[in-house]
């Protein structure tokens, strides 16, 4: 009696998650490195749909599947999206951008994660750091220091003012990425070899990538999401509606 009630409900749950994720990208619209993420959804209760054949001679009723029906969705999980975003200019010496695929690496504590975000600081010692106060590392896995008037070449190599090399940024690929927050990320690394000739990253100098949030797109997905929301909300209190008066109507029957 109230499958129609249990279904809407469940619409109405994915609706919430799709408007909380799609509210979530907007509000990292201006968050460098960011990557949008978008729910996936699934099948809950599916049921086959048969129909009865004529009976043959023997009269035995045969039944023959002619499709299914949904009855409900559920969120299945949140994929993110990886897409390159726009790259800007900054000028800022220890702003980086990666052009191509892959992940700077940045120590947290103890922990080693990645992040598209090259918005990095030097601070009083000429360690780069991103805004939260994480290290930038090298390819030996130790902190980058980017020296007085150095400069970082588009290989990562990174130059002192006499154009000696002191150390090498290093980027990397993940297998598996999850994110973690504060545009960080973790999974199975695997450094780039930026100097393969097949390879087409590169790192830029003075810019930083922005998200990769396309605005419009998501305000659509947005209003889309709250109107089918507030059109099942709607179906319930009919349901309702409906179902009490069914009840009344029995209760007067007898």
């Amino acid at each position: 009696m109230y499958r129609g009630v249990y279904t809407a409900a469940m619409g109405m749950l994915a609706d919430i998650t799709k408007m909380d994720v799609l509210s979530n990208n907007l509000a990292n619209i201006e968050t460098n490195g960011y990557k949008a993420d978008t729910p996936t959804f699934r099948a809950y209760l599916t049921r086959e749909i048969y129909r009865i054949k004529p009976e043959p001679e023997n009269r035995r009723v045969e039944f023959s599947k002619i499709g299914d029906v949904e009855q409900a969705i559920i969120v299945d999980e949140i994929r993110t999206h990886y897409a390159q975003g726009i790259i800007e200019q900054t000028n800022v010496p220890t702003h980086l951008a990666i052009s191509g695929e892959g992940f700077f690496a940045v120590r947290k504590g103890n922990e080693v994660l990645y992040t598209r975000n090259g918005e990095f600081i030097a601070n009083s010692n000429r360690q780069l750091v991103n805004t939260q106060g994480y290290y930038l590392l090298d390819s030996n896995g130790q902190i980058v220091t980017l020296p007085e008037n150095g400069y970082i070449d588009e290989s990562g190599n990174v130059y002192d003012a006499n154009r000696n090399i002191v150390s090498r940024i290093a980027i990397y690929t993940l297998q598996n990425p999850r994110k973690m927050g504060e545009t960080l990320f973790t999974g199975q690394a695997q450094i780039v070899n930026i100097d393969d000739p097949n390879s087409n990253v590169r790192i830029l100098q003075g810019y930083v990538e922005k998200s990769n949030v396309n605005a419009v797109r998501e305000m659509v997905k947005l209003i889309e999401a709250q109107r089918h929301y507030d059109a099942t909300s709607k179906a319930i209190v009919i349901h309702d509606e409906l179902l009490n008066k069914v009840i009344n109507s029995v209760g007067a029957l007898r």
